[in-house]
């Protein structure tokens, strides 16, 4: 059965297959993709410098300043 992210049977327990946006168009892409960096980033070893290029994504613009 799947709980929290996991999948989990008699014998293993490990994260569920995750699909990762390749193609970040809007703010709200970048914002779900830092979400699942940072879901798995204990499993996969993914440490605050290596997120770092990613922050200035999140700035998004403004549409009144032109």
């Amino acid at each position: 059965w799947n709980y929290l992210g996991w999948q989990i049977s008699d014998s293993i327990i490990r994260p569920i297959k995750i699909e990762i946006a390749i193609q970040l168009r809007t703010l709200n892409d970048v914002q779900m993709l830092m979400g699942d960096l940072q879901w798995v980033r204990s499993i996969a070893g993914i440490s605050n410098e290596d997120l770092y290029p990613l922050r200035p994504l999140l700035k998004g613009t403004d549409p009144a300043i032109t």
